[in-house]
């Protein structure tokens, strides 16, 4: 049994895991002129270049839009995992989780950057592994967590 709130607290979970490895990054190994720009380049994408000169706003809007499109890729993933059973019972969810990172990558880098305008210089390693390590195999391991507590409520 795999609920959609599971879902939401699993994405929301796993946003924070990825936009921390995303910070980390971007500060200690890629060196990164500004605080997150990850995520402020989504918000200039959808602004314009006039929000660079607002980067506290910038990162916020930026963070924003990552913990929705966290949350709702959690309730994407929670609802097939409701109806595919090995994707919340271990091991078969560990491949679960990293063809769903794969997925959110594809839509980030494949579709949204282009959607959005944005010019990604994220390089190609920080995309996959925060995608599929830092965000894909947490919401996998979330749900079936949630998954064996709910068994364990019922019995």
């Amino acid at each position: 049994m795999v609920r959609w709130s599971d879902g939401l607290y699993g994405g929301l979970i796993a946003g924070l895991v990825s936009a921390l490895f995303f910070l980390f990054v971007g500060i200690a190994i890629v060196h990164e002129p500004v605080l997150g720009d990850y995520f402020v380049r989504f918000s200039v994408g959808i602004f314009g270049s006039r929000m660079e000169s607002l980067p506290i706003v910038a990162l916020l809007f930026g963070l924003f839009l990552h913990f929705l499109s966290a949350a709702i890729f959690g309730i994407i993933y929670a609802n097939i995992a409701s109806r595919f059973k090995p994707s919340w019972t271990a091991p078969t969810s560990v491949l679960c989780g990293i063809f769903y990172g794969f997925f959110m990558y594809f839509i980030a880098e494949d579709v949204t950057v282009p959607i959005l305008h944005v010019i990604s210089t994220t390089p190609l390693w920080e995309a996959l592994v925060g995608n599929v390590i830092f965000h894909g195999l947490v919401i996998s391991e979330y749900i079936t967590i949630a998954h064996r507590r709910h068994i364990a409520e019922l019995a």
